[in-house]
């Protein structure tokens, strides 16, 4: 064959093979455009904008999480907080040359690709971080030619709008690491109880080896595979020129070193009234679509410590209830007909929160059940009752079929519906629902700082979880006789009426309406002012409202924090507007601020990463007068001293409080405070009945607030109430309330100074001090009371006189003007009388 025929057949070829090579290029350039079109719409610069579901965290006061609200579990971390040794383990497992490609890497693909056939099984993956990247955030996870093509494409462009810093936070905030883990922070949380910031390079590893099959090896489901992964990743990371030798032999040498608590709950369960409140307060500031993508740190202003005590002085003062009451105790066998009415009452359909009555079934040993539960019928329906030892009805000194006998009836609260989960849980049979014992009261207590208005425990219920019901922030009740001190300020306000005013105890008529006392019908003539509220006269109390007035009376509330509706009625002085708790801690926080408002808060600060940290602006404001504030208070301190909250008087530091208990005893309440903390009780129950015989304020409501109060006053030094400069101090004769006469007639005709029981000094508001001298010939023997009045908490001695006003400790300069009340002295008395109540007797 001629030169010339070779060269013929050589040219034939090329033109052929560059025919093929363009027909080649030609046609991937229309495979990738045919698939490409679809994708140019595609903004691959949004994902910078990157807000994805993670992790919100509520945190005591000291840091310690109380409780997390996520979709999933993911807590995004910046790249520069990322250490150099994180992200090589990373790169060395999944992208060496993550630097090197522009999205794409052809010898990457091909060196995977022989790595595989050599080892016979799937080591290396073809896809570069930047193709993970788009796969998780820009295309679907379908396995189709089209959408690798679309990838490929997206990847490129993914390069040129992102930096390589950039794409690699993306991609180490998205990936599920296991264990409903997403990104490498809250991975290293879970498996090492720690930031990603503090891991060391073996840690690393051990996290870089996860992406591979996080469903399956783990090192809390595999620790084998999990050890052959980190050492893969170890020496990828020596070869790639990520690590030296000698620092990747020490941690190949190590064991996993793993938290050991991963299987532990992370939160502490004690302040869940704190992370419903917080969340609650997020949903209201953000919205609830984007709760979930907050990521926020929510510090609140729980003391874990104090929130504990208190919590158990609640349980205490219930299980005290409980049994003088006997409440879930003294159960007894009922008449089988009795008993027959009890399961006509009970055949209703069943609900989660309700409390129905149960006839208590005999023990089946047969059953098999366990040994701190009984049977209850309900209507048709057999419940599960679970007692807990040690629990607020467990007796410990009686068996379960001594305290619970078979045909005795105790409410049931019901706590899981037959056939769920819950119920298969606690060992329920088929067809069994589950409940406890909901026979008692619910109660309630909140702590705050006087300083700073900060709510330092919370405790909603006896036994608070989350999403419950939270009593001190929700139950709206009537305050009974704590909510006299409002009444009593907006008549000292009028600087006509003094803590030594004489006011008539006598039934008047308003509008066929006749209030009477505690103990009705039986009243004391002439008292002052002070002794009227110690001793919480129903009858003075209407007389001050009737006086002053409604608009002047709820001026003085709302300027102390009240912000509930107040009725146009004179039952108001006996307290029944419905407050919550939370907000009779707002007006007697005033009171205890001397007459500064500042808002009660459970929030310290919210932190979301990106943005600036919230603080809740809480700027204070002399709402009150502080003279008016100041003679209220002490007068609030004969209560504790000779009145209905004597039992208080065990805190051992002055207090001034008040207690209340509301028509018929359905609810009890005390409120008081120290110089330092502001506490607030209640005890009743959540459908609103009565307690039970002689259940006051003082009885039921005080213990509870005495323990959370000692809690909360620790170690604190004893601080008086400090009176403002401005206050002036008078000798006075109790009987008239007038000036003490410096001379009386003695027992043997001599003249001589008065007997000490006979005087006391008392506080006054400037300008409004006696100026007349009491009679000597009108002074009495002694000072005698009955017990007629207020709450029935505590008898009236008749050789105890009205104790003094606390004696000031360290003096503090008043402030340098006045502040404005917000009842001028000049005001008209006013009189309105509004609807008739309906309550006849309301301490």
């Amino acid at each position: 064959m001629t030169a010339r025929r070779w060269r013929k057949i050589l040219g034939w070829t090329a033109g052929l093979g560059l025919t093929g090579l363009v027909l080649g290029v030609g046609g991937i350039a229309g495979v990738f455009w045919y698939y490409g079109r679809n994708i140019e719409h595609v903004d691959v610069a949004a994902i910078r904008d990157y807000r994805p579901p993670q992790v919100t965290r509520i945190v005591a006061r000291d840091g310690t999480v109380l409780g997390e609200i996520f979709s999933q579990r993911r807590s995004l971390i910046r790249f520069d907080d990322i250490p150099t040794h994180v992200v090589n383990a990373f790169l060395a497992a999944e992208d060496a040359d993550f630097y090197n490609h522009e999205g794409m890497d052809y010898f990457g693909m091909a060196r995977a690709a022989l790595t595989n056939i050599e080892a016979g099984e799937l080591r290396q993956g073809a896809s570069t971080i930047t193709q993970q990247v788009v796969k998780n955030f820009l295309l679907s996870s379908e396995r189709t030619f089209e959408r690798k093509i679309q990838e490929l494409l997206l990847a490129r462009r993914l390069e040129q709008a992102l930096s390589k810093h950039e794409i690699l936070e993306l991609y180490l905030n998205e990936i599920f690491l296991g264990h409903a883990r997403y990104g490498i922070e809250e991975a290293s949380r879970f498996y090492f109880g720690k930031s990603v910031r503090d891991i060391n390079i073996g840690q690393a590893a051990v996290l870089a080896g996860l992406p591979k099959a996080p469903g399956k090896v783990t090192p809390i489901k595999d620790p084998t595979r999990s050890k052959d992964r980190q050492v893969y990743v170890l020496r990828q990371m020596v070869a790639n020129g990520f690590a030296q030798p000698q620092d990747v032999e020490a941690a190949i040498a190590a064991p996993l070193e793993l938290n050991p608590n991963t299987e532990a709950s992370t939160t502490h369960a004690g302040a869940q009234e704190f992370v419903d409140a917080a969340r609650e307060f997020l949903v209201a500031k953000y919205g609830e679509e984007r709760l979930d993508r907050l990521g926020a740190t929510v510090t609140t202003t729980v003391d874990l410590g104090l929130q504990e005590q208190a919590r158990a002085g609640l349980l205490e003062g219930l299980v005290a209830l409980d049994h003088r009451q006997g409440y879930g105790h003294k159960i007894k066998p009922i008449k089988p007909k009795e008993q027959a009415k009890v399961l006509e009452k009970g055949k209703v359909a069943l609900a989660i929160g309700a409390i129905v009555p149960g006839v208590i079934q005999a023990r089946d040993p047969a059953r098999g059940l366990p040994a701190d539960t009984f049977v209850a019928k309900v209507g048709d329906s057999e419940l599960l009752v679970r007692v807990r030892e040690g629990g607020r009805y467990d007796d410990p000194k009686l068996t379960h079929d001594e305290q619970f006998p078979a045909g005795g009836v105790t409410m049931v609260t019901v706590n899981a519906l037959a056939g769920s989960p819950e119920a298969k849980e606690a060992g329920a049979p088929e067809g069994w629902a589950v409940g406890t014992i909901g026979s008692g009261p619910q109660a309630a207590v909140v702590v705050a700082e006087a300083k700073t208005g900060e709510i330092v425990a919370m405790i909603g219920g006896d036994s608070y979880r989350r999403g419950d019901f939270n009593r001190v922030l929700a139950a709206k009740r009537q305050p009974g006789s704590s909510f006299k001190p409002f009444i009593y300020g907006a008549a000292l306000a009028t600087e006509k009426i003094t803590a030594a005013s004489l006011i008539s105890d006598s039934p008047e008529i308003y509008e066929k309406w006749r209030p009477t006392n505690f103990e009705a019908d039986v009243y004391r003539g002439d008292i002052r002012l002070r002794v009227a509220l110690t001793f919480s006269v129903n009858t003075i109390a209407i007389k001050l409202l009737d006086t002053v007035g409604f608009e002047a009376a709820h001026a003085f509330a709302r300027a102390a924090g009240i912000q509930a509706p107040l009725i146009e009625n004179l039952a108001l002085a006996l307290g029944v507007s419905e407050l919550t708790p939370r907000d009779l801690l707002a007006g007697y926080l005033t009171l205890a601020r001397g007459g500064s408002y500042l808002e009660p808060t459970f929030i310290r600060s919210i932190n979301i990463p990106g943005e600036a940290s919230w603080t809740p602006e809480r700027v204070p404001q002399q709402a009150l007068r502080d003279d008016i504030v100041f003679v209220l208070t002490s007068m609030m301190t004969s209560v504790i001293q000779e009145g209905t909250g004597q039992a208080a008087r065990a805190l051992k530091r002055p207090v001034a409080g008040k207690t209340g208990t509301s028509a018929e005893h359905r609810d009890a309440w005390f409120a008081g405070f120290t110089p330092d903390h502001v506490a607030i009780a209640w005890v009743g129950f959540d459908t609103p009945k009565k307690l039970g015989k002689s259940e006051t304020g003082g009885r039921a409501a005080l213990p509870i607030w005495l323990t959370a109060m000692k809690a909360a006053s620790g170690a604190l030094p004893v601080r008086g109430f400090v009176p403002p400069a401005s206050v002036q101090v008078r000798t006075i004769d109790k009987r008239t309330g007038l000036l003490a006469p410096t001379e009386v007639v003695q027992a043997d005709g001599t003249m001589g100074p008065p007997r000490a029981e006979d005087v006391m000094e008392e506080y006054f508001v400037a300008g409004t001090e006696p100026v007349d001298v009491a009679e000597p010939a009108a002074l009495p023997a002694g000072d005698a009371l009955l017990d007629l009045y207020g709450d029935g908490d505590e008898s009236i001695p008749s050789n105890q006189p009205t104790a003094a006003p606390p004696d000031a400790i360290d003096p503090v300069p008043p402030p340098a003007s006045p502040p404005v009340s917000p009842v001028s002295p000049d005001s008209p008395a006013q009189g309105p009388r509004g609807g008739l109540p309906s309550v006849t007797d309301d301490p």
